[in-house]
C-alpha cells in the first residue's frame, strides 16, 4: 500500500494565505514539513481534510524555453488526459527519506528521473520558487504543489513514449495555448516574467 505525505487542510490553510502560485521561501517548505505526516493513499485521495504535497519541477532550457509534456491517453490520471503540463511531479513517499524540507528535493528529482531523461552533464539545481494552491479543480483540491525550477543545458526527453510527449517550447506559444494547459501550469506560466526564467 503506498504512503504519500499529506498535510491537513487546516494546517495548509494556517500556513498558506491565498490561492494561486504563492511566492514564498525556504521557510515554508521548512513549516509544511513539521506538519506533515504519511497516509495511505487511498486515504488522502479525494479527502477534503488533507492535501497531498506535491514537488512541481519545471525544466528550462539555455534559451528559457520550457519543457511541456502531453498526457496520452494510456496514463493512469484520467483527469489529466490531453492536458499540456509544464511542470514534472509526483507524490512523496517514504522512501525519499527523512520528514524534513529536503524531502521535497529529494522527493521531485526522483520523479523528475522517472518521467524523464535529463543529461547527467550540465543537468542544473533544483531552485524553490513557491507553492502553488489552487482550488479550482477536483485534481488540484487534493494536492499542494511546491514549485521548483530546474534551468538545464543538458539534453531532456520522455522515457514513457507511451504516456505522454515531451519537448521545449517558447513562453509566448505556450501563452496562446493556455486552454490545452493545466490549472497548476496555466499558473506557473503566468508568473513566469516575475521568476526571471
Amino acid at each position: 500500500m503506498e504512503k504519500v505525505l499529506v498535510v491537513t487542510a487546516e494546517a495548509a490553510n494556517n500556513l498558506i494565505k491565498g490561492e494561486g502560485l504563492i511566492r514564498c521561501g525556504e521557510e515554508s517548505l521548512a513549516a509544511l514539513s513539521a506538519v506533515s505526516l504519511f497516509l495511505p493513499r487511498d486515504e488522502a485521495e479525494g479527502n477534503p481534510h488533507y492535501r497531498q504535497l506535491i514537488p512541481y519541477v519545471v525544466v528550462v532550457d539555455a534559451l528559457s524555453r520550457i519543457f511541456a509534456c502531453t498526457r496520452l491517453a494510456t496514463q493512469s490520471e484520467v483527469r489529466l488526459h490531453s492536458k499540456v503540463s509544464l511542470g514534472v511531479g509526483g507524490h512523496i513517499n517514504p522512501t525519499d527519506g527523512p520528514l524534513e524540507p529536503a524531502i521535497v528535493r529529494r522527493a521531485a528529482w526522483r520523479e523528475l528521473h522517472e518521467e524523464l531523461h535529463v543529461s547527467a552533464e550540465n543537468s542544473g539545481e533544483l531552485v524553490f520558487c513557491g507553492l502553488i494552491n489552487d482550488l479550482s479543480t477536483p485534481v488540484s483540491r487534493d494536492h499542494l504543489g511546491c514549485l521548483l525550477i530546474l534551468k538545464t543545458q543538458g539534453q531532456v526527453s520522455v522515457r514513457e513514449k507511451d504516456k505522454m510527449t515531451g519537448e521545449f517550447v517558447r513562453e509566448e506559444v505556450l501563452l496562446k495555448n493556455m486552454a490545452q494547459l493545466e490549472s497548476w501550469s496555466s499558473l506557473c506560466l503566468l508568473a513566469f516574467r516575475e521568476l526571471e526564467l
